[in-house]
């Protein structure tokens, strides 16, 4: 193995970044001396993180002393090993002096042990000291020892008293706590291996437990979690996340919390009580390269709306505290900030907020100087990494009949890197309430929390009643619905401000782009010198140049050169003897499209012309046309090739596929592939090696294999053929590829569920059995075949996941929960995923990643209509917004539960919006779109119709008692419908009788009648046709 290297030029950055920050303090101390001595193997201080920034390693009994302009190290003279080689650590120190803009640098070695010949050294340190001055800069909060410490400090006991020591504890706080890109690179992978582990470990574990209600200890999971490092199977899946899985360490042990007591300080310890099925707080802290990072989740299980509730306001405080987390903020002022906004948003929750917001962490799991805490008036700075915690204590569950679910708490935390722009997190895990609630006993709340999995049953009726007729036999079932609705409103405010938040941090700093992308200046060059004109054109005739894509024109007795995409049209015309050939060219500031469009030139200045046309005269007909041909050829060829090149613009060159020679590579033989890349239908086997799929083209005389790296799917499904005529594997790329001669990000593979070999008719056994028995084994033999066919293609793309170390996930399409659409040309059946929205039965595929989307706005939603539009708006407001038309209404709620399960802000309306000219608009100027209320105008239409709802609602709604006492007022009655006389006039004032003014019915019908026959008798009504009736009019 090799020996030890040290990165000097990163010693001398770091060490005048220190020195730097050092000198520019006014009240500094004079030196600053760092004392290590030996500690435990589990224990990480500021020293030991100071040597690790320095050097990467660890160098015990070794003492740092800086002066204003020479770093002094004394050490040991030892072997630093490495696998059994090394050398002293005096050499690799010295090895620091070879680099460019070196500090000054002074190694000084002492034996392995206490010595008198050591004395020397120890006097030489305390004379610098002395020469430096008074004030002794050193960490107060730590105490090393070691033999060497005490010989030092026996040596420094009689001039100790001529010196002041100073804490330097915040200025090595705000050294280490600013990140540099290797150290950010690092921490991001310490994140997202903490993630992994939350995500795809504990939670598996945990729900195991509670499905199989086995009886665990708090202590005992959290022992599991931490064994699971030395698990192969996430040792894969860390493969896929960082670079060296051998660097994924704990920071500290994995804390579990449940059953009503909870500590949420960083470094709790897990109880030995039972794994209590209520409210879970985990939290990992883990380190790679010992850069540390640290996420929380907090998981609910059977919740009450109340916990829901709260779990929702501290999820969306954590997003605003993100947000808040910019250069220039003072720490302190951060955490006032949220507590004022948890005062005025739920008072109610203030006195079980947590006591700070955070901290920074680096090297260092937990910074004591830099805290997200009131009275730190230390401020952030770009380049820092901060675990942005919120939590709730002692929060009363009175609902609760498990003594141990009275009381719950929530933490929440994530590792969070602090740009210019503002905050961003550094690894992905979802903290989302359907992500971290379970619902085990209460059936309804399943339904509503996985209806991306499963759909809730149809409603009885519409949200907003359209008959007198109860939808339902029972009002507690109406009141459900209405609550549900009103749940899902509030959420989708939720969503809506989430989004306006989120939006003005992306786009803070952005002018926009004026609603057009900037394209570069095209410039072209036909030929580079004069002599590599055609000869043709020193006749003084018009040449068509098909081999430099040139026009040459004759102009004032020379020949001009002009580019074909400088022609804008051609046209001749006859006049006489004569033909006209008229050249029209693109020039600045005509009204063409942005294909055409050219910038004007660069270095000309104000006195540029433009040449707009040029007209040509020639009674040499024959030439002319062929000129005229030419050029019109010429011309849509080079609108040929542009479009071409437009097509590959968005073409990525992938790696080499790697195989594994002489082993035979995982197989799945007898598949067809859409689209086809070339030649006939034929099928093929799809193999899988170390760092993609290959599909092996047949047919006669071979063809080109497909090659389909992992690293480039962007998402893998398997749809059963379940009601369906094809088994199929289906891949989603990031970037496409081409098959052939066309540009394809879709790839599908795939074997039909009725096999044409088996002959379904019977054949020899029709002639001696009749009857159904045929028929039913037909049916069994056709019903085993595909469960046999789905099993092969499942466990195949099982393995592709497995091969990919989990960087490729295998999604199913739920068909329990699809609807109907238009997505392109026809309509199909469209069914949600777990990441997307897909239709993959027919050509062409439609794959909507979720994750993409920004906003669904659903279009024509109005009374009367049987159907309506779904237009959905991506994050990248440079892509064209997707429309799937005519969906059926009757599946209107069906949909916005889904799209309100995944956490899809959605709004209506009753007419279709140009979205062209909407999208132009919000990319012009994005922070001013959202500056100005974001989609807020889109949910107007929305919020109004749910207040006319509620109004209607409302008006006719009464009480028990008066429900009751119209009900007896009814069989008081009797039957009919109608009262007596005298009933009738106690229903109106005298003063009301006196008003009535108009005529009574028989004189109404005595004047049509009169009418009638006068019409009748004047001949108005056609022979043969009785007279048409005449409405009454009352």
């Amino acid at each position: 193995m090799s020996e030890k290297k040290l990165d000097a030029p990163a010693f001398h950055r770091r060490a005048k970044r220190l020195l730097d920050a050092w000198k520019a303090d006014s009240d500094g101390p004079d030196s600053i001396l760092i004392i290590h001595g030996k500690t435990a193997p589990d224990v990480y201080n500021k020293t030991i993180a100071i040597h690790l920034w320095l050097f990467g390693y660890e160098f015990s009994d070794t003492i740092i002393l800086l002066t204003k302009d020479t770093i002094h190290i004394t050490t040991q003279r030892k072997k630093a090993t490495d696998g059994g080689h090394g050398r002293s650590v005096a050499k690799i120190l010295q090895s620091l002096k070879d680099a460019d803009d070196a500090l000054p640098l002074d190694v000084t070695v002492i034996g392995k042990e206490p010595a008198a010949e050591n004395a020397a050294a120890y006097e030489k340190v305390i004379a610098t000291l002395k020469a430096s001055g008074p004030a002794v800069g050193v960490i107060a909060s730590e105490e090393p020892s070691s033999n060497i410490v005490k010989e030092w400090k026996a040596a420094f006991a009689g001039a100790e008293a001529a010196f002041a020591r100073r804490d330097i504890g915040a200025l090595v706080s705000d050294a280490l706590a600013v990140k540099e890109k290797g150290e950010l690179k690092h921490e991001k992978s310490a994140a997202a291996a903490a993630a992994l582990l939350m995500q795809d470990y504990f939670v598996d574990e945990m729900a195991k437990i509670f499905d199989e209600e086995k009886t665990v200890s708090n202590r005992a999971l959290a022992e599991r979690v931490e064994g699971s490092l030395e698990n192969k199977a996430v040792e894969k899946r860390l493969g896929g996340k960082v670079a060296d899985v051998g660097m994924v360490e704990w920071s500290s042990l994995p804390s579990v919390q449940s059953g009503g007591a909870y500590d949420l300080a960083l470094d709790a310890a897990s109880s030995g009580d039972a794994l209590h099925a209520g409210t879970v707080v985990c939290s990992l802290n883990v380190r790679y390269f010992m850069y540390n990072a640290s996420v929380s989740r907090t998981f609910m299980i059977d919740p009450t709306p109340e916990q829901e509730k709260n779990y929702a306001f501290l999820l969306g405080l954590q997003q605003q505290l993100i947000g808040w987390l910019r250069p220039g903020a003072a720490m302190g002022a951060v955490y006032e900030q949220a507590a004022a906004y948890v005062r005025a948003q739920r008072p109610d929750l203030a006195p079980h907020f947590a006591g700070d917001c955070g901290f920074v962490t680096g090297l260092e799991l937990r910074d004591g100087v830099n805290v997200l805490a009131a009275g730190c008036a230390r401020r952030l700075a770009a380049g820092m990494v901060v675990v942005a915690r919120v939590g709730l204590e002692n929060l009363a569950n009175a609902k609760a009949a498990d003594a141990r679910a009275r009381t719950y708490a929530y933490q929440l935390a994530d590792t969070v890197v602090v740009r210019e722009g503002g905050a961003e997190a550094a690894a992905a895990c979802s903290a989302e309430p359907n992500d971290v609630s379970f619902f085990f006993n209460d059936e309804e709340p399943a339904a509503k929390a996985a209806a991306a999995a499963a759909p809730r049953e149809a409603r009885a009726a519409p949200a907003t009643r359209t008959s007198a007729i109860l939808p339902s036999r029972f009002r507690s079932d109406e009141r459900e619905d209405e609550s549900g609705a009103r749940q899902q409103r509030e959420h989708q405010k939720e969503l809506l401000a989430r989004l306006q938040a989120d939006g003005r941090r992306r786009f803070a700093g952005d002018e926009g782009t004026d609603g057009e992308e900037a394209r570069p200046v095209r410039r072209f060059e036909s030929y580079k010198r004069e002599t590599a004109l055609p000869r043709e054109a020193r006749s003084g005739r018009i040449v068509v140049d098909e081999r430099a894509d040139t026009l040459v024109l004759p102009m004032y007795g020379m020949a001009v050169p002009f580019h074909i995409s400088t022609v804008k049209s051609a046209s001749r015309s006859d006049e006489g003897e004569y033909v006209y050939l008229r050249l029209n060219l693109v020039s600045p500031g005509q009204g063409v499209g942005k294909r055409d469009a050219q910038p004007p030139h660069e270095g000309g200045g104000g006195d540029v012309a433009f040449v707009r046309s040029l007209t040509f005269r020639s009674a040499d007909v024959a030439h002319m046309n062929d000129v005229h041909h030419s050029i019109t050829a010429l011309k849509r060829d080079q609108a040929k090739r542009e479009a071409e090149k437009a097509q590959l613009a968005d073409i990525v060159e992938q790696d080499r596929l790697v195989t594994a020679p002489g082993q035979r590579p995982p197989r799945l033989a007898d598949v067809f592939m859409r689209p086809l890349a070339e030649g006939k239908r034929f099928p093929a086997a799809l193999e899988i090696h170390a760092n993609g799929l290959r599909y092996l083209t047949a047919g006669r005389g071979g063809g080109t294999p497909v090659d389909i790296l992992f690293n480039n799917i962007r998402h893998l499904f398997f749809q059963p053929c379940d009601r369906e005529l094809l088994v199929l594997i289906h891949v989603h790329l990031r970037n496409p590829i081409m098959l052939g001669k066309k540009k394809m990000q879709d790839i599908q593979f795939y074997r039909e569920a009725s096999d044409a070999a088996f002959d379904e008719t019977g054949n020899r056994r029709r002639r001696v059995r009749y009857g159904d028995e045929d028929e039913i084994e037909a049916e069994q033999e056709e019903l085993r075949r595909r469960r046999q066919l789905n099993r092969e293609f499942e466990d195949f793309a099982a393995r592709i996941v497995d091969a990919s170390n989990h960087e490729v996930e295998l999604d199913k399409p739920f068909r329990n929960i699809a609807f109907t659409g238009v997505p392109a040309r026809a309509n199909v059946l469209l069914q949600p995923t777990v990441e997307c929205l897909v239709h993959l039965s027919d050509a062409p595929f439609f794959v909507l990643t979720v994750a993409d989307v920004e906003l669904v706005h659903l279009e024509r939603v109005q009374f009367g209509l049987k159907n309506f539009d779904m237009v959905f708006v991506f994050r990248d407001f440079k892509r064209t917004p997707v429309h799937v038309n005519s969906v059926p209404m009757k599946q209107l709620d069906d949909i916005k539960e889904w799209l309100d399960s995944v956490n899809l802000a959605f709004t209506e309306g009753p007419v279709n919006l140009n979205w062209a000219q909407i999208m132009k608009t919000v990319v012009k100027d994005p922070l001013g779109f959202y500056e100005d209320g974001g989609w807020a105008f889109l949910a107007q239409d929305s919020d109004a119709e749910a207040d006319e709802s509620d109004e209607e609602e409302s008006e006719f709604s009464m009480s028990e008692d008066e429900l009751e006492a119209s009900e007896s007022d009814d069989d008081a009655s009797g039957a009919s419908d109608f009262g007596t006389d005298s009933d009738d006039d106690a229903d109106f004032d005298d003063d009301d009788a006196d008003d009535e003014s108009g005529e009574d019915w028989d004189e109404l019908e005595a004047k049509a009648k009169a009418y009638d026959d006068k019409r009748h008798h004047n001949g108005d009504a056609p022979p043969g046709r009785a007279p048409p009736k005449r409405a009454r009019h009352r």
